[in-house]
């Protein structure tokens, strides 16, 4: 069934990087438009990687649904990635997209909180993912910041977690969880 196993070569999984500041290569690009089916946002996707692991930095675009003051923050956030990976051609995002990859800089990704309903077991569980925050070329020393570049559960988003779970324990024993019921 499988043969020459022996001859077949196997890369470690690669980690993916967390919060903090990185000195990584642009290894490719993608944009929302090679993904079939894909409806929402645009957006395009920069794969980067150094010897501690992988990113994929994923800045959104706009679509008949973003204000123009959304426009105008992404625009911003787009080119000055572009410019710190060495990017020249403005007047084209495609070829600007093609000069970034093999470039090497610096970016800040931060751990961003949210909660959700596990899919297994329905339970509302709270995760984190690693975003983007900003790039500069290589040797620009940027600084990581916890307070600044993190975001943790806001109180209300806190609430509405305590508030789920709550109701998803006292579903799961009969109400048993709660002692304080009448009935």
């Amino acid at each position: 069934m499988f043969d020459n196993l022996e001859n077949v070569e196997v890369q470690e999984q690669q980690a993916y990087l967390q919060e903090g500041v990185h000195k990584v290569k642009i290894m490719e690009v993608k944009t929302s438009a090679q993904r079939e089916g894909y409806t929402g946002t645009p957006y395009t996707e920069f794969k980067v990687q150094n010897q501690k692991g992988i990113a994929y930095l994923k800045l959104s675009g706009a679509d008949a649904n973003t204000s123009a003051a959304a426009v105008d923050v992404r625009k911003k956030i787009f080119k000055r990635f572009l410019m710190a990976a060495g990017a020249k051609t403005f007047t084209n995002p495609a070829i600007a997209c093609k000069e970034a990859v093999g470039s090497v800089i610096e970016v800040i990704l931060g751990k961003r909180e949210y909660w959700t309903n596990d899919k297994d077991t329905g339970e509302p569980v709270v995760k984190s993912v690693t975003d983007y925050k900003m790039a500069g070329p290589e040797g620009s020393n940027l600084v990581f910041d916890h307070t600044k570049h993190n975001k943790a559960l806001s109180p209300s988003d806190s609430a509405a977690f305590k508030a789920a779970h709550e109701a998803f324990l006292n579903a799961n024993t009969g109400g048993v969880a709660n002692d304080s019921m009448p009935f």
